[in-house]
């Protein structure tokens, strides 16, 4: 066993373990929103993962970033003892500017709002409030035309890192503004992230499973804040429906998987939740190829313009 194997068991038994049950212990809380019976099962990527080979590409410039992601996972737990008692519920224009502002220039390149249905909270786990500020980082697409590669393998990576940093910054701005915040992490988080975002309206999810922006096509990474604010901005309708009838047609994913482990036909569950991807076939070439992402690489989106691919979409539509 390498250094590195050595290192990566060390923190999954010494830090893992007790962040697992100090998560799951928020369900107890009476003031916190907690799964229900329709709620889907968190898929534990850092503990199954293990399963399937050898962490290709886990090399010695990913600890520190593992090590910041679980600093960041605990914070997420650690800070909740800094909300207020009596958290402020109404959040002005100007402070809701300031947020966005700070989350830009963070990195968050899309920021949105939703309350979101309790049955998306994992199984066992629990979150602050159904008012939910969604925040999306871009991944470089230079870095992820390399995919399968090493270069590609430490951008997903560095990309879950910052978006743990700044979930947990934005969640400390709203506490010094009065307000209940509960920071989420890309990597480990309580509650479903892409229905999240197609509340918020940022996105729709395509049939590899991974959301579609029109700021970024696939290329991009969710996180959430919950919070005790009752007036965030709502969405009223999905502006990006058309999407998953562009993804029907198109199906490009699917053929270029390697693994084959994207869904011909999306599993529809009675909660209105949608599985696309069998994990046991994605995981092998996940774990033995830089954590693939080749769905992302080959998806039009990627490298074609949103707006271009829904005027051609809408065009050919319109004449069939």
């Amino acid at each position: 066993m390498s250094i590195l194997d050595k290192f990566q068991n060390f923190i999954m038994e010494k830090f893992m373990g007790g962040l697992f049950e100090r998560e799951n212990s928020l369900s107890e809380k009476e003031d916190f929103v907690k799964f229900t019976k329709d709620s889907p099962a968190r898929y534990e990527i850092m503990l199954e993962g293990s399963k399937y080979g050898k962490r290709s590409g886990f090399g010695p410039r990913v600890v520190p970033m593992m090590v910041s992601v679980i600093r960041n996972q605990n914070k997420v737990i650690n800070s909740l003892k800094n909300n207020p008692e009596e958290p402020r519920t109404t959040i002005t224009d100007e402070e809701l500017a300031d947020l966005v502002k700070l989350a830009n220039k963070k990195g968050a390149g899309i920021v949105g709002y939703a309350q979101i249905p309790e049955h998306l909270v994992f199984e066992n786990k629990a979150v602050l409030s159904t008012n939910v500020i969604v925040l999306g980082f871009e991944m470089d697409k230079e870095k992820i035309d390399t995919a399968p590669s090493v270069k590609c393998l430490h951008e997903v990576l560095k990309t879950y890192d910052d978006l743990g940093i700044v979930s947990n910054k934005i969640a400390a701005f709203l506490r010094k503004k009065g307000f209940a915040a509960h920071a989420g992490h890309p990597l480990m988080g309580a509650a479903l992230y892409p229905p999240m975002a197609q509340l918020a309206g940022l996105a729709s999810l395509g049939y590899s499973g991974i959301m579609i922006s029109p700021e970024f096509g696939p290329r991009f990474r969710l996180t959430a804040v919950y919070t005790s604010i009752e007036n965030l901005p709502k969405t009223e309708k999905d502006e990006h429906a058309w999407v998953r009838e562009y993804c029907k047609q198109c199906k490009k994913c699917i053929k270029e998987c390697p693994g084959g482990a994207i869904l011909d036909e999306p599993v529809l569950h009675e909660s209105g939740q949608i599985t696309h991807v069998e994990n046991t076939k994605c995981m092998p070439h996940f774990m033995n190829e830089y954590g693939c992402s080749v769905c992302i690489k080959v998806c039009p989106f990627n490298y074609t313009s949103y707006e271009q691919i829904k005027e051609g979409f809408l065009k050919k539509s319109k004449k069939s």
